[in-house]
């Protein structure tokens, strides 16, 4: 089986790369919400309906709060015409190019600030297609919020769909579709870092490289459906087992790994829970479970390596890995 660390791009090159991918990820994340969302609504927020006769110095009221983005403008005499005033198009308007707009608009109606072409969509409408839709929009508009249709009037902001579209983008980018588990690059970057670590305080890096026997059979005599979810069961169980502080990813096909920074301790320690931790991850893995069949569920083999105290080499440790995995499979 190939090496499923082989055929990388330089590891400065790598490294890179991810960083940029887990920093804008962290960038963007928004507080209290999920970063990764589906459609629009997971975003909107309730607004206000206001009367397009209402004057101008009462909507300003409205808007004193730092929580009002945006109003809905509901003209009742005129169904279907729908219009929004944001923030910034109230604050533009009542400022006036020479200062003078709150004394010239305060008993004007709020009509008179109306936008009443306001991008409008369904609650049901994917990020990434609202997001697209935003950014055609003129430039004076681009970064309006978004209004949501419905039985009561919602909105999102401009920002937090691009904030949750690129999120979304970064965290497939890092996590693998099938499993959720980090990516062979995510995995190789984690164990890079932990390397670099071990110089300071003497701790040491433990690696388990994990092989899942016959999935081509699997598929073959299951289906591939039964295949997938072999290993979906496979991440989940692996992902509960490992304790805090360690990783598990999927490096390739077929192919799991578990990563663990170890506290300072002498060769012998060090063994001892490399060991007690491939029993625990073998345990789990033991029975099948949920949707797959008995007669599916693969054995699986295990093969560790840690590195000294203080020191460690993710390429050397990667290496030894392999070598011990294949031994175990010709014993």
């Amino acid at each position: 089986m190939p090496d499923p660390f082989s055929a990388r791009p330089g590891l400065a090159t790598l490294t890179a790369v991810h960083d940029t991918l887990v920093d804008l990820a962290q960038h963007v994340a928004l507080r209290g919400r999920p970063l990764r969302t589906g459609t629009v609504a997971e975003l909107a927020r309730p607004v206000l309906a206001v009367d397009p006769a209402m004057p101008v110095g009462r909507l300003e009221v409205i808007f004193r709060p730092a929580d009002v983005a945006c109003v809905v403008v509901h003209d009742a005499a005129a169904p279907g015409r729908v219009g929004i005033v944001t923030r910034a198009g109230i604050t533009a308007a009542l400022t006036g190019r020479l200062g003078y707009g709150r004394a010239v608009l305060e008993r004007r109606p709020t009509d008179s600030i109306t936008d009443w072409s306001p991008l409008v969509v369904r609650p049901e409408t994917p990020v990434s297609e609202v997001a697209t839709l935003a950014m055609d929009r003129p430039a004076e508009h681009r970064y309006d919020d978004v209004l949501l249709g419905g039985g009561t009037w919602r909105s999102a902001s401009t920002a937090d769909l691009m904030r949750s579209l690129v999120g979304t983008l970064a965290d497939r980018s890092t996590h693998d579709a099938l499993t959720g588990l980090p990516t062979r690059s995510t995995a190789w970057h984690s164990l890079t870092r932990r390397c670099r670590l071990v110089a300071h305080g003497g701790t040491r890096v433990a690696l388990l490289l994990l092989d899942v026997r016959g999935m081509a059979g699997v598929n073959a005599r299951f289906g591939q459906e039964a295949g997938d979810a072999v290993l979906v069961e496979l991440a989940g169980r692996l992902a509960a087992a490992v304790p805090r502080g360690c990783e598990a990813g999927r490096v390739d096909g077929d192919r799991f790994v578990v990563l663990a920074t170890l506290p300072p301790m002498d060769d012998v320690q060090a063994a001892a829970s490399v060991e007690a931790l491939r029993h625990d991850v073998l345990d789990r893995l033991a029975a099948p479970s949920g949707p797959v069949p008995p007669g599916a569920w693969p054995a699986v083999d295990v093969a560790t390596v840690w590195s000294v105290a203080g020191a460690a080499d993710p390429d050397e440790l990667v290496r030894e890995a392999e070598h011990r995995l294949a031994l175990a499979r010709t014993a």
